[in-house]
C-alpha cells in the first residue's frame, strides 16, 4: 500500500550518487532513498516522485540538468519507453564496471561474501539476441513499455540479431521468432535448430526444438561454455538444471562422464537424443531438484545452473556430499548470494561476470567454489 505523505506535484532536483540493481540510479530525499531509472552516478536531474513506500521512493526524470561524463546518446529510438534496455545511456566500459560493483555489493550484503577480483567477459553490444517473444496488438508487434503492460509498437530492435530484424519488416503476424547458430530462422514451435559446438569438436552441434530454453546471446554463450569446460578437471561430474545440455554435451565431447538432472521433459529428451547421436557418456534424468536428491556416487565437480529462484534445496545435499568443486552459474545475483552463503566449508576461488545481456542491467555470473582443505 502506498503512503501518500509526499506532494507528488512538486519536482525535486537530485544528485545521483550511485547505481542500484535492476537499472536504477539512486539519490536521497527526506531521509529516504530515491530510485530513478535511466540515470547515472554524477547526473544532476530534475525528477517527479511517482511512488512512495515505507523505505524508499521512485522518481521519474523530467530534465537532465547536468549529465555524467559517462553518459552517452542511446542508439535506439525506443529507449526509455521500451522496457527491454536499461543502460543504453551509459558508455559500455562503465556499464561493465557498474555490473561488477553491483555484484560485489550483493554478495557482501546478502551473502556476507567479500570478493576482490571479478573476471569480466565482454561480448557483443548490439544485434545479439537470437530469440524473441513479441507482444501483439492488431496488426502491430512490439513490447511492453517500461514498468507497465502498455503496448509499444516497434519496427526495429538493435538488440535482436539482424536476420530477425529483416524478417519482422514484412511479417507482423509472428510473435515468436528464433534464429540458430547456422542462421536458420523459424517461427514454428518444435522446429529443429542447431547450436554450433565446432569450437569444442569439429563439425559438431547440439540439435534442439524451438521453444526450449536457450541462452539469448549465442556469442556470449560460447564464452560461457568455454569457461565451464575449462573449469572441469575430473570425471565425477554431476550437473543440476542441465536443460538441453548446453554444458553437458560439450563436457561429454571432451570425454567427461556426466550425470545430469533436469525437470523439463522436453529438455531431457533433447539431451538424451543428442547424447545418443554423439555416443557420449552422459546419464540424463528427469527429476525435480526442489525435492531431495538421492545420489550415492562420489562427486568431484557439481555444476548448478538454476532458474532465477536459485536452488536452496540443493545446498544441504552439497554440504552432505562435499564435492571438491562447485560451479554455480546464475542470472540472478541475489539468489546466488543467498545460496552460496548456505554452504559450509567452501571458499570462492573465482568469479566470472559474462555480459550476456549488454545494455540491460542483467548479466550472467559463474561462481567457482572449492572445498576448504
Amino acid at each position: 500500500m502506498l503512503n501518500f505523505v509526499y506532494n507528488f506535484f512538486v519536482f525535486e532536483t537530485l544528485q545521483i550518487v550511485g547505481q542500484a540493481y535492476r537499472g536504477y540510479g539512486y539519490s536521497y530525499l527526506k531521509n529516504k532513498i530515491v530510485f530513478v531509472p535511466f540515470t547515472l552516478e554524477q547526473d544532476k536531474v530534475k525528477v517527479k516522485i511517482i511512488q512512495e513506500k515505507k523505505n524508499y521512493m521512485v522518481g521519474k526524470v523530467v530534465t537532465i540538468i547536468e549529465g555524467s561524463k559517462n553518459r552517452k546518446k542511446p542508439f535506439c529510438k525506443y529507449f526509455g519507453v521500451c522496457g527491454g534496455c536499461h543502460y543504453q545511456h551509459i558508455h559500455y566500459n562503465k556499464q561493465l564496471n557498474i555490473k561488477a560493483q553491483i555484484l560485489k555489493n550483493i554478495l557482501k550484503r546478502i551473502g556476507k561474501i567479500e570478493v576482490d577480483n571479478i573476471n569480466i567477459i565482454k561480448t557483443k553490444q548490439t544485434f545479439y539476441r537470437h530469440r524473441v517473444k513479441f507482444q501483439q496488438k492488431g496488426e502491430n508487434i512490439g513490447f511492453f513499455k517500461q514498468s507497465s503492460n502498455d503496448f509499444l509498437a516497434i519496427d526495429f530492435c538493435p538488440i535482436l540479431e539482424k536476420p530477425i530484424n529483416d524478417y519482422i519488416k514484412n511479417h507482423k503476424k509472428d510473435k515468436n521468432i528464433e534464429i540458430d547458430s547456422f542462421s536458420k530462422l523459424t517461427t514454428k514451435k518444435g522446429d529443429l535448430l542447431k547450436l554450433d559446438l565446432s569450437f569444442i569438436t569439429k563439425d559438431t552441434y547440439l540439435e534442439y526444438p524451438m521453444g526450449v530454453f536457450t541462452q539469448i546471446n549465442l556469442h556470449a554463450n560460447k564464452e560461457l561454455i568455454k569457461i565451464i569446460t575449462n573449469l572441469v578437471d575430473d570425471n565425477n561430474v554431476l550437473e543440476a538444471f542441465c536443460g538441453i545440455g548446453n554444458f553437458t554435451i560439450p563436457l561429454g565431447l571432451l570425454g567427461h562422464t556426466v550425470d545430469a538432472f533436469e525437470v523439463d521433459k522436453i529438455a531431457i529428451n533433447t539431451l538424451q537424443q543428442n547424447s545418443q547421436r554423439l555416443s557420449l557418456k552422459i546419464n540424463a534424468t528427469c527429476y525435480d531438484l526442489n525435492k531431495k536428491l538421492n545420489y550415492e556416487r562420489p562427486i568431484g565437480t557439481i555444476i548448478l545452473d538454476p532458474p532465477r529462484s536459485g536452488c536452496p534445496a540443493l545446498m544441504n545435499f552439497i554440504n552432505e556430499k562435499k564435492p571438491r568443486k562447485i560451479i554455480y552459474v546464475s542470472c540472478e545475483p541475489p539468489t546466488l548470494a543467498r545460496d552460496i552463503s548456505m554452504l559450509k566449508n567452501y571458499s570462492i576461488e573465482k568469479i566470472f561476470l559474462i555480459d550476456m545481456f549488454a545494455n540491460t542491467y542483467h548479466f550472467e555470473t559463474v561462481a567457482v567454489l572449492s572445498i576448504n582443505k
